[in-house]
């Protein structure tokens, strides 16, 4: 049996025991026990620590008045433990347990140092296994001494911090008066965080929104989600919707999202956003409305396998504002590429579709209600050829198969096969020099080229047009859309297709001690040429991207489209980033979209695309450790006013919470404040 090594200036023995002291040390199996003084028995192999007593095992450490350890089964008893692995720290009465789990009696638990501005979880009875989990009865969450909140009993992952989300925010705005809002998700569960977001304003009322926070796993599957509400019953200034329409003044909105994991093959993704009219999420959380301004309503389930992928998906319209192409549902099975012998590769697509798309409830323009069930099935064959390293053609031939049970023009149903003909082919090529540079971590250049040719040719893509529903038809983007008949969206508004894509990428890369390389430039052209005569331009805009990174510290990113028959500018977006991680960021850019008109179909009404001509700023300055300076600004060049401007100041409280003080301004925005000051307090997320 291994002894335990103990140490201290003085020693005495009795029959049963030695005794240490003057400042005693005992290290046995990976643990270090440190004392004013330490009796220890040989034959029992109890070794109890008294004074200023110091326990360390691995990152776990326990300090104590006095510690009676068990050397055999590596059990012990504590009295006024405070112990702990970071992020975790605990103080207790008493203590017992091992280097399993240790039970702790009328503890309090906090995250991070205990101080008046740490969560907080108080419990007559904690378990807690090292590393892993924290388990209470009859417990108390709340923030220092201040703990509302009761849980009679729950366990968490010790990864996971005691509240998922905490946030509070004051100010004033000339729309919502002065405001205070609260945002709180406290543990349940191991898997479930209740709670809840409260917004109090004098102009507008008082909202309130349950919400949910759920994540579960085990060796079968993965769940996660998250579920926010609110409602109010909102006595300001309403205006009107989208749709020129009075707003009510009970407002509500209720956002949900979803992702679940079963086995290997089955995912389940879903959303669902409720807004009772088009301005509720825009008016009460405008940060939440910047990244979401179209709320989408789907489902979705996809089983794959290695060589084919089988899926459902539904996409409905909650909202009586929008309209939203439905599917309800599209059942679709997509084959991946297979060899079919000789070369030969073969792809096989297909999906049946229940298709609804109607106006928004009393539009002011109400269209006509489009409904149909589409079968729709795409084949094709390919043969890869590599003549050369740096070449590889590849030749397409497939067709396209799409019935209609319901068509138009007094048909009852409609079928259609499409075919197209057509290659995909790429040059590769790449060179190196020697160049090196080291204020800029340059060491060695490559330079890889690769020029790309496509061709497409899908003839009579209009012949029946007149009978189907355009339900998936054409939207507006700047972007190249794809060429391939099985890969296109917009099927029944497809135009024909005789066109030959042109495109050449560049890559300029260094090496790098840390990945291997990195890329200093990235460039790529590309355009669409048109021979069917019904095209008016027979080529498409030139669309450049331009990724420049010389350095980690500075960035250049350009995205801009250009008509060659004039030279005329239809898009410019740039913008250059300035970054010390320790001390600012600026980023400074530009966005620039012409004002044109856009048909999705032919004898459809065209769309007016606004243009925008758009400036801003953005910067963070760190003053210090504790405080950061921001500001945005955005300035509209067609309007010649400062659209957006933000200035503020943010705290770090102990890498704990953080404090954001923000005054803003807006103007041309009908709905946000002109002004407005506020104070947001967050959690930090651990």
């Amino acid at each position: 049996m291994v002894l335990p090594k103990i140490s201290a200036p003085h020693t005495s023995t009795t029959e049963t025991e030695t005794v240490f002291t003057g400042g005693a040390r005992l290290t046995y199996d990976n643990l270090l026990l440190l004392a004013d003084e330490i009796h220890y028995s040989p034959k029992t192999q109890i070794a109890r620590a008294v004074g200023n007593v110091s326990m360390t095992r691995g990152s776990e450490r326990m300090l104590a008045d006095e510690l009676t350890y068990n050397l055999n089964d590596k059990t012990y008893t504590v009295k006024n433990v405070r112990a702990g692995s970071p992020p975790y720290f605990i103080t207790g009465a008493s203590v017992e347990g091992g280097p399993q789990s240790v039970i702790i009696h009328d503890a309090i638990l906090t995250f991070s140092d205990p101080s008046i501005l740490t969560p907080t979880l108080k419990a007559s009875s904690l378990t807690y296994i090292p590393g892993q989990s924290v388990k209470t009865k009859n417990a108390q969450v709340g923030v220092g001494p201040l703990r509302p909140i009761s849980v009679p009993s729950y366990k968490q992952v010790v990864k996971d911090p005691i509240f998922s989300y905490m946030t509070a925010r004051a100010g004033f705005s000339s729309k919502m008066g002065a405001y205070a809002e609260l945002g709180l998700l406290a543990p349940v569960n191991p898997s479930i965080k209740a709670g809840g977001d409260l917004g109090l304003y004098t102009n507008r009322g008082v909202l309130v929104g349950p919400g949910v926070e759920y994540k579960f796993a085990d060796a079968d599957q993965t769940v996660r989600g998250k579920l926010t509400t609110g409602y109010i019953n909102d006595h300001g200034k309403l205006g009107t919707d989208i749709l020129l329409r009075p707003i009510p003044e009970d407002r509500d909105f209720v956002s949900w999202e979803h992702y679940q994991t079963i086995g290997e093959h089955l995912s389940l993704l879903g959303a669902v956003n409720y807004w009772s009219d088009s301005a509720v999420v825009r008016d009460f959380r405008p940060d939440t409305y910047r990244n979401t301004q179209e709320p989408d309503n789907f489902l979705e389930g996809t089983y794959t396998q290695p060589s084919y992928v089988v899926s459902a998906f539904t996409r409905f319209q909650p909202n009586n504002y929008e309209a939203v192409q439905q599917r309800l549902p599209e059942v679709r099975f997509d084959g991946l590429p297979l060899e079919a012998g000789s070369g030969i590769y073969h792809r096989f697509n297909a999906s049946f579709a229940v298709l609804r798309d109607a106006e928004p409830t009393n539009a002011i323009v109400a269209g006509p209600t489009l409904t149909v069930d589409r079968l729709d099935a795409y084949y094709s064959l390919t043969r890869p050829f590599t003549p050369r390293e740096w070449l590889s053609v590849k030749p397409v031939v497939g067709t396209r198969f799409t019935y209609y049970d319901q068509a138009q023009l007094g048909r009852n149903d409609y079928a259609r096969m499409l075919g197209e003909i057509g290659f995909d082919a790429e040059l590769h090529a790449n060179a190196t020099y020697d160049y090196k540079n080291e204020r800029w971590g340059i060491d060695g250049l490559r330079h890889e080229v690769t020029p790309y040719v496509s061709y497409r040719y899908i003839p009579q893509t209009d012949k029946g047009q007149r009978y189907i529903p355009p339900i998936d038809r054409d939207t507006f983007s700047s972007y190249l859309q794809p060429l391939g008949l099985g890969d296109r969206r917009d099927i029944d508004t497809l135009k024909n297709t005789n066109t030959l894509r042109l495109g050449w990428d560049n890559l300029l890369q260094t090496r790098d001690k840390q990945y291997g390389s990195r890329n200093l430039a990235d460039f790529n052209l590309a355009t669409d040429w048109s021979f069917d005569p019904q095209h008016a331009a027979r080529f498409s805009a030139i669309q450049a991207q331009l990724l420049v990174t010389p350095a980690r510290w500075v960035q250049f990113d350009l995205h801009q489209n250009v008509t060659p028959s004039d030279m005329r500018l239809r898009e410019l977006n740039m913008g250059v980033t300035f970054k010390d991680a320790n001390v600012w960021s600026l980023r400074l850019g530009s966005d620039y979209l012409e004002k044109t008109n856009f048909t999705p179909y032919s004898g459809a009404l065209p769309q007016s695309i606004n243009g925008i001509q758009q400036y801003t700023a953005d910067l963070h300055y760190f003053l210090n450790e504790v405080y950061e300076a921001i500001s945005m600004v955005a300035y509209d060049s067609q309007k010649n006013r400062f659209t957006r401007q933000e200035y503020g100041l943010r705290q770090n409280i102990r890498n704990i919470w953080f404090i954001s003080y923000l005054l803003a301004f807006s103007e041309g925005d009908t709905r946000e404040s002109s002004v407005g000051f506020s104070v947001k307090i967050e959690l930090a997320k651990f």
